[in-house]
């Protein structure tokens, strides 16, 4: 308990507390709602619940910036309580009024937590000021969540040790309110405690730095400089062979970028006295920055330009603005080293809310697409959905069926409901796969398919249940796989059913063949099923073989099928299915 009080100083949460007074009601709101899920008062179902979670949980955050703007700026009791309440009902409105407020917590999270490294300092401040005082905050975000691992795992040993010692029954129910408190109250509030009360520091503040200059000397900008020979000797391949950038470019340079940035800020105070290194990465950084920003602005807009804008490819274009901006800033001027959260959050802030914005965008931009590639290939006419009568190309396919699976996935449905001749819109089932087979009557193409015929993998569309009257047997879910044929390993699979009857199943050349005892062999040739699935149009898949031979009658009803075509040649490399049968003549 003695480390426990040293790590948590309780006598300085009351302090904070009233220091933080609506930050602290934020998190205790969130406790409350955490109590009444586990006690199933409320329903977990309940989406409204979650978007009351999204608002406390942001405004926990918003609060405690608005406070150190009003300490810092000297405000007036009313002015605080007045851009508080208005920017806290702004973000409310956010949450309740958007159909996806999820997507939206991607841009307003980090909004507000770059914001909070900058508040005390909208006007004035130093960068020792502002290193000093992100220093101080951040390193009390990572103890508190440390003392609340020794607070609620110290009270959970002893709960244990006590049902373990005395044999008295203590609830599960007890160890989610302890893990619960620390991690939406005591977490929260003991990290408020750890904000400077003062925004001005000194040089001196900033002399105990051993094992900063360790990982910054020794190993973040060696990792810097690494990583960026290895972007320049990308470029230059690029630039020498004339070849297309790889598609993940845009994703390295974010991670690149990135990283120096935050070596940047975290190594400020050691820029004049650090080592050799570190001096040549505070000269040469952002000039070096300049280049690769280019690439990425190439990179992102070919996507853009081919599959259109998402949520994490608007994140990708904002962060390559930024690092547009930082860049010529710092190569040509010294700027304070505020500049750079502040207008990453002033983008954030403008990408989260507005038709501008980052969730608007990038729907209208999908539904944009998929509109156009559905009049395209006449499957959209006058506004509704027409079933197809011919193949659809494979790109469009493919293009059709991710399209709506962003759709669908992001409660966007709405946007596109108004198409489908559905008798009651409130049944209508927004799902990719369904829309693709009963609406518009092709074959849902996943986005991961290199090639119509390179890569299948077709799926059943049949309802949840079978008729098996003429039929004593059904064997579930028998599958293979293709792991069973590496080492030139053959699928194999017994059923002992009764004890005169065996049914055995093996895979070889592209057939399943199946014994029974001692009748005649049953031979089910894969080919046949693909041949009938991609010679197809009706997007209605039901594969099934049904057959007898002079002793068995016999049903496969397959759920899936998959392999790989190269050369015109096929290989079935996996399939699941329900094996029917009964015996015509079985002895008595």
């Amino acid at each position: 308990m003695a480390i426990l009080k040293r790590l948590i100083p309780f006598n300085n949460l009351k302090e904070t507390i009233l220091r933080f007074p609506l930050s602290v009601l934020c998190a205790l709101a969130l406790f409350v709602i955490g109590i009444l899920l586990i006690r199933e008062i409320v329903d977990e179902h309940d989406e409204i619940i979650f978007r009351l979670m999204a608002i406390f949980g942001c405004c926990y955050f918003w609060f405690g910036i608005s406070k150190l703007m009003a300490e810092s700026q000297n405000w007036g009791k009313v002015k605080y309580i007045v851009v508080s309440f208005v920017v806290s009902g702004a973000i409310a409105a956010i949450f309740l009024l958007s159909s996806f407020w999820w997507i939206n917590l991607i841009f307003v999270l980090p909004a507000l937590l770059l914001t909070l490294m900058v508040a005390p300092y909208l006007k004035g401040g130093d960068d020792i000021d502002v290193w000093f005082f992100n220093r101080m905050t951040w390193l009390g975000v990572v103890i508190s969540y440390i003392a609340i691992l020794l607070f609620a795992g110290g009270l959970s040993i002893a709960l244990s040790a006590i049902y373990l010692l005395f044999s008295v029954d203590i609830s599960e129910i007890y160890y989610f309110y302890i893990w619960l408190f620390a991690a939406l109250v005591l977490g929260p509030i003991y990290a408020l405690s750890w904000i400077p009360k003062t925004f001005q520091f000194s040089d001196d503040d900033c002399s105990d730095l051993a094992g900063l200059k360790f990982i910054v000397n020794w190993i973040s900008v060696p990792i810097v400089f690494v990583y960026l020979f290895i972007l320049y000797a990308y470029f230059i391949k690029i630039i020498v062979m004339g070849e297309m950038p790889n598609g993940h470019l845009a994703y390295m340079i974010t991670g690149f970028a990135g990283a120096g940035i935050i070596t940047y800020l975290v190594a400020h105070p050691l820029r004049y006295k650090g080592s050799l290194q570190l001096k040549l990465f505070y000269k040469i950084f952002f000039p070096a920055l300049i280049i690769p920003v280019a690439f990425h602005f190439y990179a992102i807009w070919e996507r853009i330009s081919a599959y259109g804008v998402t949520e994490q490819r608007y994140l990708i274009l904002i962060s390559a603005v930024w690092f547009l901006f930082v860049s010529l800033v710092f190569s040509f001027k010294k700027a304070p080293i505020k500049t750079i959260p502040a207008s990453l959050a002033i983008l954030m802030i403008l990408a989260s809310f507005g038709s501008w914005g980052g969730v608007a965008v990038s729907g209208q931009s999908q539904f944009s697409r998929l509109e156009a590639l559905l009049i395209k290939n006449n499957l959209l006419v006058d506004g509704k959905i027409i079933k197809t009568e011919v193949e659809i190309p494979f790109a469009d396919r493919k293009g059709i069926s991710s399209i709506l699976d962003y759709l669908c996935s992001s409660d966007r449905e709405q946007m596109i409901s108004k198409w489908f001749n559905t008798d009651n819109k409130e049944d209508w089932n927004c799902y990719a796969r369904d829309i693709t087979s009963s609406q518009l009557a092709f074959i849902y193409t996943n986005k991961y398919s290199l090639n119509k015929r390179d890569v299948f993998n077709f799926r059943s569309t049949l309802k949840p249940y079978m008729l098996i009257d003429k039929y004593d047997v059904i064997i579930k879910n028998a599958a293979f796989y293709s792991y069973d044929f590496y080492n030139n390993k053959v699928w194999e699979r017994e059923w002992n059913l009764e004890s005169t009857q065996k049914v055995k199943m093996s895979y070889s050349n592209t057939s399943i063949l199946i014994s029974i005892d001692q009748y005649d062999e049953i031979e089910v040739d894969l080919l046949d099923i693909f041949s009938k699935e991609t010679s197809a149009v009706n997007g209605e898949r039901v594969m099934v073989e049904e057959s007898e031979n002079k002793d068995i009658v016999y049903r496969l009803v397959f759920s899936s099928l998959g392999g790989k075509v190269k050369g015109g040649d096929v290989t079935i490399n996996h399939a699941s299915f329900d094996f029917l049968y009964r015996i015509k003549n079985k002895p008595q």
